[in-house]
């Protein structure tokens, strides 16, 4: 009954704090939400996938490293082989969305919501291991402290070493260069393999230097700090990209001048969508949503068109977009 009870309060414990992220992340994504169907097949990728394929990996790889000690074997596999192997890895699934469902890809923000996701994932199954793992080393008490530390002091780790990788994939979908694109996401992947490695070789230094310990939450949420900076400034390029591209669509006809002014402001956009839901119910709320929606989506298409120049079916994108809005 115990180890039922352990196993149930474990999973709570990694699903929980994991939904409320995950939502919190979803957010941020304020003015073109990324589709559901391709969110959860990253966050898929890092549950299963690439839990299972880090462990094999890093096995392999061990083995060669315990020749050489216990310390240094330790030191190896928390410092180089578990970053590169988990954030490889992780990065997979961006990798996938870059070349399969590049046209969901519009810049450095959906990058950064993918990696999270992935990386919120990936988290979630590694903690409820660890816990469980906690629980037969030392009892609940081990068992509360790891969860403590895993689920909210450390709980936006992964997401922020697989954002960090998303972003740069996010900006290499806005190069016109393949290899500069490619050494952009090479770069931001070993930022991720780098902050990764500090927070587990800081991590393992804590049980014989408190100090340590510091240094790993100083590094830790100073790298999620920089992700809500990143996020932030990438607000306000996506709202210069609806200022700017919309103003056209307000002179042809496809959007009104109300609309323009509401697509542009998020705060403006629920509060035309509480109004329409308490004057006209849920569906003309909703339906206004949608509107909005496919207006932004038309802003970002056409920007990467002036970025990227004629990319294939992006043209025909606008154009589908266009004719969508008129019949509106």
């Amino acid at each position: 009954m115990e180890t039922l009870v352990v196993l149930l309060l474990s999973l709570l414990s990694g699903v929980i704090p994991t939904a409320v992220y995950a939502l919190i992340f979803w957010w941020l994504d304020k003015y073109e939400k990324e589709p559901w169907w391709l969110l959860s097949a990253a966050f898929f990728w890092g549950a299963v996938p690439a839990v299972i394929l880090s462990v094999l990996a890093e096995v392999l790889l061990g083995n060669p490293a315990a020749a050489l000690g216990p310390t240094a074997a330790k030191l190896i596999e928390a410092g180089v082989i578990a970053p590169v192997v988990e954030e490889v890895v992780k990065g997979l699934a961006l990798a996938g969305i870059f070349c399969v469902a590049r046209r969901e890809l519009d810049g450095v923000l959906d990058g950064v919501i993918y990696g999270a996701l992935v990386g919120f994932g990936f988290g979630m199954t590694e903690n409820v291991f660890y816990f469980l793992g906690s629980y037969a080393d030392g009892g609940w008490i081990d068992w509360g402290a790891v969860v403590l530390l895993r689920a909210t002091v450390f709980g936006l780790n992964h997401a922020f070493f697989t954002g960090l990788t998303g972003a740069g994939v996010g900006l290499a979908r806005l190069s016109r260069s393949w290899w500069q694109g490619g050494l952009i996401g090479i770069a931001a992947l070993g930022l991720a393999i780098l902050f990764h490695a500090a927070h587990n070789i800081f991590s393992s230094m804590a049980e014989t230097n408190p100090l340590s310990l510091g240094v790993t939450l100083l590094a830790d949420w100073g790298g999620v700090l920089l992700i809500f900076v990143v996020i932030r400034l990438a607000w306000r390029d996506e709202r210069g990209w609806i200022s700017r591209e919309l103003a056209e669509e307000v002179a042809r006809g496809v959007l009104s001048q109300a609309e323009f002014d509401t697509a542009l402001s998020y705060r403006r956009r629920l509060a035309a969508q509480a109004r329409l839901m308490l004057t006209h119910g849920w569906s003309h709320s909703r339906q206004f949503g949608v509107r909005l929606q496919l207006a932004t989506r038309l802003a970002f298409k056409k920007h990467q068109l002036r970025t990227l120049g004629r990319e294939l079916d992006v043209q025909t994108e606008i154009e589908r977009l266009r004719a969508a809005l008129r019949e509106g």
